[in-house]
């Protein structure tokens, strides 16, 4: 889903961003996994970004995701960029941290949070806008019920 931008202070001074998208990831989509390309003004593709599950906790459908790979191609840059959105509980976890780092930097999940991604010539910010955790038989805050995540592309200057 493509949102209309509304500039916030800190981002002000990078100008409007080229693309915004809003994803969602819902307890029960073990499948989830959701991309957007990132065009400029002339519709030029200029990379990529998305966010997709890293890893899941326990046993048993559905997934409960515990981390999330938030990531960023670009077309001018030889490597794709990724950050690992985990649990309180799984980030926690010196063992799962060390298990997961080799994906990408590990960060723990909270709501509001701004996380910065950024290649050769784009800029990204991803705010987490909403998150729930499940309940249940697994340890307090280690999965996801629900994660909504707003992804914001700039070209670099």
């Amino acid at each position: 889903m493509i949102i209309q931008p509304e500039i916030e202070s800190d981002e002000a001074d990078r100008g409007a961003p080229l693309s915004r998208f809003m994803t969602t990831y819902l307890s029960g989509d073990d499948l989830y996994d959701d991309s957007f390309g990132i065009d400029d003004a002339n519709g030029d593709f200029l990379g990529e970004c998305g966010m997709g599950i890293s890893d899941t906790i326990g046993v048993g459908e559905p997934k409960k995701v515990c981390a999330f790979e938030i990531w960023l191609f670009d077309k001018n840059d030889v490597r794709t960029v990724t950050k690992v959105l985990m649990s309180e509980d799984a980030f926690g976890d010196e063992a799962k941290r060390a298990a997961l780092a080799p994906k990408g930097e590990p960060l723990l999940a909270d709501s509001g949070k701004a996380i910065v991604l950024e290649t050769a010539s784009l800029h990204i910010t991803a705010r987490i806008v909403d998150m729930q955790y499940g309940g249940g038989a697994l340890p307090q805050n280690s999965f996801f019920n629900q994660l909504t995540l707003e992804l914001s592309a700039w070209r670099k200057v």
